[in-house]
């Protein structure tokens, strides 16, 4: 199914969100430019209907011609859409569902891609316009590899740091709940050192080492851009990053609606 904005108005203010399992990212896209992002928990309605009534107060215009999601949630992208359709005058534009992904995926089943994850890459090689490795630490966390053509050709999944933790404590018998953090030192000195040691610098090692192996197989290293929730903790030991942007994937969700415009002539 094809959707088209009402009133279809290129030039206009859309209203752009990142459904992730841990937190929904909402923001204004305006003038190929995010503005006013706000986060919310996935799970707290009442938060993420603040944050969008936010956006139509403090933003360019009265009411946005289009809400554009990338979600990789089901069930929350589906009270989304119920709560949208109630509330606004516009259908919600669901990328890899009438709206297609904004960048050419060369994998097993590109269907199976989170749209996150396409997005922040879309993002990345539209500013770079080359090739390019894109670092995402969130709740898990994605390191997917960019050619020079601009198709993402694969990536790697890892549990996150949050993710990690939390199983060392639920299946063990002594191993405390400890939230994540990075040690000055580079061992610890307790249990709770130990594991935050353990996880975190263990994290900035894994995706170092799949950052090198993509270098190695391209023969060549490319532009390191990173972004996530647990960036600003880990970008002090990632010495290999070239680039941080905390909204890359909202950037990547506005990307997908120009392209989608360009293509409907617009």
């Amino acid at each position: 199914m094809i959707y088209r904005p009402r009133p279809f108005d290129p030039s206009a203010p859309v209203i752009v969100i990142d459904v992730g399992n841990t937190s929904i990212k909402v923001a204004t896209w305006h003038e190929d430019q995010v503005k006013s992002p706000l986060s919310c928990p996935s799970d707290d309605e009442a938060a993420f209907e603040e944050s969008y009534a936010a956006q139509i107060h403090d933003g360019p215009a009265d009411t946005p011609v289009a809400t554009v999601i990338a979600s990789v949630v089901p069930d929350t992208l589906e009270r989304l859409q119920s709560y949208l359709a109630a509330t606004q005058d516009h259908d919600a534009l669901v990328i890899g569902d009438g709206i297609p992904l904004p960048l050419d995926v060369d994998v097993d089943d590109a269907s199976a891609i989170g749209a996150d994850r396409v997005c922040a890459a879309a993002a990345a090689y539209e500013t770079l316009q080359k090739g390019c490795t894109i670092v995402d630490f969130g709740t898990a966390v994605t390191v997917d590899l960019v050619n020079d053509e601009g198709t993402l050709i694969g990536g790697a999944i890892l549990p996150g740091l949050a993710m990690q933790l939390r199983s060392l404590h639920e299946y063990t018998a002594a191993l405390p709940e400890v939230d994540p953090a990075v040690p000055e030192l580079p061992y610890g000195r307790n249990t709770i050192e130990a594991m935050q040691t353990g996880v975190c610098r263990g994290v900035v090692g894994a995706v170092r080492g799949l950052i090198e192996a993509y270098s190695t197989h391209l023969k060549h290293w490319s532009h390191v851009v990173a972004t996530g929730g647990d960036a600003e903790l880990l970008l002090p030991y990632c010495d290999f990053v070239d680039t941080a942007v905390h909204d890359l994937a909202l950037r990547g969700v506005g990307v997908a609606y120009s392209k989608y415009l360009a293509t409907m002539g617009a």
